[in-house]
């Protein structure tokens, strides 16, 4: 009996996750891009509440890697934001 309750969740489990596979989006092109315009606005408000921001292609990749990594601390970023803003950037570069 506990044999037909385990093969029954497990069917359950990987029914379930392959309709959450077929949610997601497959084109990872179109959410890159969708992230980068979300990426610019986040840039736009987080940024320019404390200081004058600078030109994307003013830092390389790696500094912008330096810079994120601060700010994400000081103005409460969140990791998805802070990805979204180093992919706006690192389209600049």
């Amino acid at each position: 009996m506990k044999k037909i309750h385990l093969v029954s969740l497990l069917l359950l489990t990987l029914t379930g996750l392959l309709v959450l596979a077929g949610c997601a989006s497959s084109d990872p092109a179109r959410r890159t891009a969708s992230n980068e315009a979300n990426g610019a606005k986040l840039w736009a408000q987080n940024c320019a509440r404390c200081h004058n921001s600078r030109s994307p292609t003013e830092l390389s990749n790696a500094q912008w890697d330096v810079v994120l990594l601060h700010m994400r601390v000081r103005a409460g970023l969140t990791a998805a934001d802070t990805h979204a803003i180093r992919e706006f950037l690192q389209t600049a570069n």
